[in-house]
């Protein structure tokens, strides 16, 4: 039995995104996030990054960024975002890190992402969400798939790493029927 309601979406505020610039130094999150970390005089780069469309289809659009709270502690753990919303088309694609890793592994990202893509369809009115994720970030593949999401198409060298190489990415959907 899944235990729920340990998470709730907030507005994404300053004190949030300079505690997030401060834990992207994690090796995990530079690995499975494909980033530079963040210094402190960085917050626009973190915003770019955080909204940054993978997702082929989705080219413009609004976002919206939440962070993800800890329902017990209030304690903000991460974020997630809902960016290239198209009206028009029905979709956009959802971007999420677990940044806080005390709270990574135990489920928190797939509940913050039911109530991310809840509030797409039954705010936004959307019916179709996309993601992109690392080939190699199986944790998250299975997260994601628990939630919903389906493996669509594989895109061949389509980050580039802070290294300077290209890593493939999953294209991964979901429909709301």
């Amino acid at each position: 039995m899944e235990i729920r309601n340990r998470v709730f979406l907030s507005n994404l505020n300053q004190d949030h995104i300079y505690q997030y610039m401060s834990l992207s130094a994690d090796p995990e999150l530079v690995v499975t996030m494909g980033w530079e970390p963040f210094r402190n005089d960085e917050k626009d780069r973190f915003l770019q990054t955080a909204e940054v469309l993978t997702v082929p289809y989705c080219k413009n659009g609004k976002a919206i960024t939440f962070s993800i709270i800890n329902a017990i502690n209030k304690k903000a753990i991460g974020y997630i975002s809902i960016k290239g919303i198209d009206v028009v088309a029905s979709c956009a694609e959802i971007g999420i890190a677990i940044m806080d890793q005390e709270y990574r592994g135990q489920g928190y990202g797939a509940e913050a992402l039911r109530k991310a893509v809840d509030y797409a369809y039954n705010e936004l009115g959307l019916t179709f969400l996309g993601l992109t994720v690392f080939t190699s970030n199986q944790k998250a593949i299975r997260a994601y798939e628990k939630v919903g999401f389906h493996k669509k198409e594989l895109l061949k060298d389509s980050w580039l790493l802070p290294n300077g190489e290209y890593t493939d990415m999953w294209l991964m959907e979901i429909y709301h029927v």
